[in-house]
């Protein structure tokens, strides 16, 4: 039973991190864009973003270390590592997610804060929309990059992660 709690934790903070970002992208900013008031606007994206950033750190947090802690519960030596589909697999996974903490950090700290601090300061919508657009693209790639991640998870976790190398 307690080789369970572990890889549970993992897919659950898998969850808590890609359940939100959909929600995010298709629906929570689609919904708050419709607010006319910019200034409500900008509150709600300051209050929503700000929560979400929050948990979106925290379950990124916790799926490094279930990550790690998985990969020493698997009976893999180091040669298998790189011998079996389970490697190449894994090496694409920590590309990704490379990529995607440094996504997040770059919408969390540079592109996100910006365009609410844009919008405070009540910024002429053209010189908002390529920020903006901006925001759309690396949240769009970021969520990708979410879904190729588990993705990579369930390959992972199957038999044919065990087989010979491609």
């Amino acid at each position: 039973m307690g080789e369970v709690v572990n890889p549970w934790i993992h897919i659950l903070a898998a969850t808590i991190w890609v359940g939100p970002q959909v929600f995010m992208f298709v629906a929570a900013v689609p919904a708050v864009r419709t607010i006319e008031d910019m200034q409500v606007r900008t509150r709600v994206m300051r209050v929503i973003t700000k929560r979400f950033n929050s948990l979106a750190w925290g379950a990124l947090t916790v799926l490094v270390i279930t990550g790690i802690a998985n990969l020493y519960e698997e009976d893999l030596d180091i040669d298998q590592l790189f011998d079996l589909n389970f490697g190449v697999v894994f090496q694409v996974k920590m590309t990704l997610l490379i990529a995607t903490v440094v996504l997040t950090g770059l919408h969390s700290f540079v592109i996100g804060p910006r365009v609410l601090s844009m919008q405070e300061a009540a910024v002429d919508a053209d010189e908002i929309a390529p920020v903006r657009r901006w925001s759309i693209i690396v949240s769009a790639v970021n969520m990708l990059i979410a879904l190729g991640l588990v993705f990579c998870g369930a390959l992972l976790s199957s038999d044919w992660a065990l087989e010979k190398g491609f």
